[in-house]
């Protein structure tokens, strides 16, 4: 029988043996947050707080939600983008021009926010969208010819938001389906003298045609773009080198396409590209836009894009329905444990046996102190129904 003084040294020693809180990844969430200017807007020139980007904070919204994280950021920043001010500006007035590009984007936003899109601002981004569809399927901007902006990532994010809000996209598709190059991929812009596969907007293409159902073009595509990836296992686009953006659009449609082991090496690319905890205070969370490092250039777009791929989101999919008003704090101050964590356990005639693997690893700050009580109280509880047990049988 397992003596009192015996269960007491048993239950200490699980709770000295739960493992100390490890020093989490900076979260990219967190260094994303901080670059909002005025807490509502992204820069196309950091150093310029004038040049507040519609696109580019339509991108970091995105990328919030899909991380789960900084929806008070992300609802500051649609209010921003629904000032008449940006509004116009960014989607035409609606009579004499129209851009669909800012239409799409913008209605994204709506919907992954859980708003209107079809009373965005005032605006109706669907109603306005819809009447910029030609008769062979394509979405055109309304304005000057030489002016016109549409190609493939204009058509699949039109074919995504019209999906997502259950409008008929089947002449949207049948148009983007019929662009497809003779290789299965898709290029950006439509017809060129040579069509040329693109990896950007095969991705993109993917994400819509894969979100609406379509069987026949997308099979082919998603072949060709898996047989782009990298050895290092990004993705670049037209030329190297591999980077965050294509490869964060990527990973949205390898998981679509159901290529889970392409998207993992894809994942465990970006993440090699994050600044952790060794890196300058200011950067820690960011994603490079490649292995040579933070740039102040290129780092906020290649953060909003890559942080949908280590979230495992594809834009047909992201939502903030779930994402937290805040963002996680950045802790390097802990440390890991340098040894070996285990915690015995009795054998039959009381003895401790081989120990066992130690609990999961910490993952967060946030985490540590439940992971630990719980790790505790199993041993704990697992130890006196022993007990108990045993005091049975002996006095049976």
């Amino acid at each position: 029988m397992i003596r009192r003084s015996a269960l007491v040294a048993l239950v200490a020693t699980a709770l000295v043996a739960t493992p100390q809180a490890q020093a989490a990844e900076p979260s990219p969430g967190t260094w994303l947050v901080a670059q909002f200017s005025e807490g509502d807007r992204l820069l196309r020139f950091p150093a310029d707080p004038s040049s507040g980007d519609p696109g580019l904070t339509a991108d970091g919204v995105y990328a919030l939600a899909a991380a789960g994280v900084g929806r008070t950021t992300a609802a500051k920043a649609s209010a921003w983008l629904a000032a008449p001010e940006q509004l116009e500006t960014f989607v035409g007035d609606g009579e004499a021009e129209s851009y669909v590009g800012g239409l799409t984007k913008l209605a994204l936003v709506a919907q992954t926010l859980g708003e209107n899109p079809a009373s965005y601002g005032g605006v109706d981004l669907l109603g306005r969208l819809t009447g910029l569809q030609d008769d062979t399927g394509r979405y055109r901007d309304r304005t000057d010819p030489q002016y016109e902006q549409t190609n493939a990532f204009t058509q699949a994010l039109a074919i995504i938001v019209l999906h997502r809000a259950g409008r008929d996209v089947s002449a949207a598709v049948k148009f983007q389906a019929s662009t497809a190059c003779a290789d299965g991929g898709f290029p950006i812009a439509f017809a060129q003298p040579t069509c040329k596969s693109d990896v950007d907007g095969t991705a993109m293409v993917l994400q819509a045609l894969l979100a609406a159902g379509e069987k026949t073009a997308s099979g082919p595509a998603l072949e060709w773009l898996v047989k782009q990836q990298q050895a290092d296992g990004g993705f670049q686009a037209m030329e190297p080198p591999t980077n965050a953006n294509t490869t964060g659009l990527a990973v949205g449609a390898l998981l679509a396409g159901g290529r889970t082991a392409a998207a993992d090496k894809a994942v465990a690319f970006l993440r090699t590209l994050q600044v952790g905890c060794t890196g300058p205070a200011e950067q820690r969370g960011a994603i490079a836009f490649d292995t040579k490092g933070f740039d102040a250039g290129t780092v906020v777009r290649a953060t909003t894009q890559g942080m949908l791929g280590l979230a495992r989101v594809s834009l047909a999919d992201v939502s903030a329905a779930s994402a937290t008003p805040g963002v996680p704090a950045i802790d390097c101050t802990a440390t890991p444990p340098t040894t070996t964590t285990t915690v015995p356990v009795p054998a039959p005639g009381g003895a401790a046996e081989t120990p066992v693997d130690p609990p999961l690893a910490v993952t967060g700050p946030d985490q540590a102190v439940p992971l630990t009580l719980a790790g505790s109280f199993a041993v704990l509880a697992g130890a006196v129904l022993l007990f108990v047990s045993r005091r049975r049988k002996a006095g049976a």
